[in-house]
């Protein structure tokens, strides 16, 4: 079996390029690149590190990324121990016939029974599958926030005034589209917006759309829903925190100078991060001060999520990514940094000396 770790060797010294060389152009480290050429595996400090750095330095040297990393799991199921199951002793000879006749008349048995059914329910069965077609799931919206994802010919419902009013998921395609008794309504990713279904005074539920795809309707839309019922609202808790949000004189002045500002005004409200990746990346997001995540991403993935007031991201390639930040229906892309650039960012809520809440982008060391 061809070795991954020699070829990665030989294809690096055949176009003359040395070890410093290669940190320098793919920001993997010497000591990681020395590992893959030796194939010294347990250097890293997991497989999911081990692949994306074989990945990222296979292109680099020009190779078949998908091959080398072919070779590298051949080795791993080569090394591996055989499990104790594999090594009982076989059944003895006379066995093996007698366990083919059985299953074989077991199997007749078994076609002859499907036949039979099959052709006695034929005609209700595809009633049923034509009627299961057209039913979508169903909601039932209360003052109480909830979040679900949501595909077209859902229907949901609402209570105003005694009385049932029903919306139908109309397209989940770029947009939300809503079908209610007074028309379409149309919702936009990250746009929290409240809606009015009845054609009376007052707004009745607030839609809030987190992720939709651009291109594939069958994906669905996140959403997060909730109604404005006067009498009910007083439990709807709100979705940020403004006790949490910091003033602008609490921030470290190194990093306000350089802040980005990308909205701004009276109220603070859940935004959407939507990065798009154009090359290898180990990204890593700590949303709300929750436990960060951490994940390889590849030319062609996406990462989106929605944030209530801050999130702090470090991207090991900050040009590998195009990152976009959606809020109150707009939308506002972010220049992250340059190629092999390290990066570790805050995008938060502020409040500024004129009680003014913005939305930056702050650098942090």
């Amino acid at each position: 079996m061809e070795s991954f770790g020699q070829l990665l060797r030989v294809t690096r010294e055949s176009q003359g390029i040395d070890i410093n060389k290669a940190e320098r152009e793919t920001s993997i480290s010497k000591e990681y690149i020395t590992a893959l050429e030796e194939e010294n595996v347990s250097l890293f400090p997991g497989e999911p590190y081990l692949v994306g750095f074989l990945r990222n330095y296979s292109e680099y040297l020009g190779l078949d990324a998908k091959y080398l990393i072919s070779l590298y799991k051949a080795k791993m199921i080569q090394e591996a121990p055989i499990p104790e199951g594999l090594l009982k002793k076989e059944p003895p000879r006379f066995l093996k016939p007698l366990i083919i006749s059985l299953a074989s008349i077991l199997v007749v048995v078994a076609i002859v029974l499907v036949c039979v059914f099959t052709f006695k329910k034929e005609p209700e069965s595809e009633n049923e599958i034509l009627t299961e077609a057209k039913k979508g799931a169903e909601y039932q919206l209360t003052a109480m926030p909830i979040q679900k994802r949501v595909y077209k010919d859902d229907v949901l419902k609402v209570i105003l005034n005694n009385e049932t009013v029903e919306m139908t998921v109309a397209g989940t395609k770029n947009f939300l589209s809503l079908n209610t008794p007074v028309g379409l309504q149309i919702i936009e990713l990250g746009e929290e917006i409240e809606l009015n279904i009845d054609g009376k005074e007052k707004n009745d539920i607030v839609v809030f759309l987190s992720d939709i795809s651009k291109n594939d309707e069958q994906k669905g839309a996140e959403v997060r829903m909730f109604t404005l019922d006067p009498n009910q609202v007083a439990s709807a808790a709100p979705t940020v925190d403004v006790k949490e949000i910091p003033l602008v004189s609490e921030i470290e002045q190194k990093q306000t100078s350089n802040q980005i500002v990308l909205f701004e005004g009276n109220r603070a409200y859940p935004f959407t991060i939507d990065a798009t990746f154009r090359g290898a990346c180990l990204f890593r997001y700590a949303p709300d001060r929750k436990d960060s995540v951490e994940d390889y991403f590849t030319t062609g993935d996406r990462f989106v999520t929605t944030v209530n007031n801050t999130i702090r991201i470090w991207m090991s390639n900050a040009n590998a990514l195009k990152l976009q930040v959606i809020g109150d229906g707009r939308t506002e892309s972010i220049e992250v940094g340059r190629p092999g650039q390290v990066l570790v960012q805050d995008i938060k809520w502020i409040k500024d000396y004129d009680g003014k809440y913005k939305l930056v982008v702050l650098e942090v060391d």
